[in-house]
């Protein structure tokens, strides 16, 4: 991969002098990409990880399958990971076109995933998952296990505690992150707190977030609580009545897309300060 690695342990700044890169789009995707919100995590992906037509990428927790179904164009192959049984099922029938999936249904936590999987990949990622994984060591463990020497672990998750938060796993300091990604057995990292542009936080707000405050009110039980597995969003539950929709969604997506990214890059980025916690978290780490 043409990544500048950083040196050990190192926290640099992301530089923001290259050229950003652009998921990819085709105009069949309006209609043949999975049903999808907005994947905004999506860009912090493209941002920052470079993939090619030699690579073999594992995700983790790929909820709806969309960002599976536009990497699947720019790489070798894609295995699709999840701990639902449901999920793994719905994916399955929803990809089955592509020529170039894997699908398996593993808990990320438990030992042994390598062996599980009996192959090995040049990149892992996971998009606003970590949070929800009880056991990080164990998770950081068995993802650097299923890697190839020289492999990139990319995570991004919210590290915010509860009540305000909803996931179980946050840190107080870089530090101790990074700890567990040294047991792990990567031996380079950065680490990186990362927040939309202003003009493309008050596009996304404009655009996304008021005009589904509604659709997302519809949700039953405390809406203060997200679910902590694909299929129990409101999305998944819901997902046969919206299809129908699929394609003016898509179209709405794309000009959205386009409109967050007006100016460069979507997504600023700096090294970790003391305080951490409430932040939107980056981890790249190499085998």
């Amino acid at each position: 991969m043409n990544i500048a690695l950083p040196k050990k342990g190192e926290n640099s700044r992301h530089s923001s002098a290259h050229a950003p890169r652009r998921r990819p789009s085709r105009l069949s995707d309006i209609w043949q990409a999975p049903l999808h919100d907005f994947p905004i995590r999506d860009e912090i992906l493209c941002q920052f990880v470079s993939f090619s037509q030699e690579m073999d990428v594992l995700e983790i927790g790929p909820g709806s399958g969309f960002t599976a179904y536009w990497l699947s164009h720019r790489v070798r192959h894609m295995t699709l990971l999840d701990v639902a049984s449901e999920t793994i099922d719905e994916l399955s029938e929803e990809l089955r076109a592509g020529t170039n999936f894997s699908f398996v249904t593993a808990d990320v936590t438990i030992s042994g995933l390598a062996a599980r999987l009996e192959e090995r990949f040049d990149a892992a990622f996971g998009l606003d998952v970590f949070e929800y994984l009880a056991d990080p060591e164990s998770t950081l463990r068995n993802l650097a296990e299923v890697l190839r020497p020289g492999g990139e672990l990319f995570l991004t998750f919210p590290n915010t505690p509860p009540p305000r938060g909803d996931g179980v796993t946050y840190f107080d300091r870089a530090e101790n992150l990074e700890e567990l990604l040294k047991k792990a057995g990567f031996v380079k990292w950065q680490i990186l707190v990362v927040r939309p542009r202003a003009f493309s936080a008050a596009v996304y707000r404009v655009l996304h977030d008021r005009p589904l405050a509604i659709v997302r009110d519809l949700r039953r039980g405390n809406p203060a609580v997200r679910p902590q597995t694909y299929e129990n969003t409101w999305a998944f539950s819901q997902r046969e009545q919206l299809s129908r929709f699929k394609i003016p969604l898509h179209l709405y997506w794309s000009a959205l897309g386009q409109a967050i990214r007006l100016g460069g890059q979507v997504f600023k980025s700096d090294p970790p300060t003391t305080e951490i916690l409430g932040k939107q978290i980056v981890v790249r780490a190499w085998k």
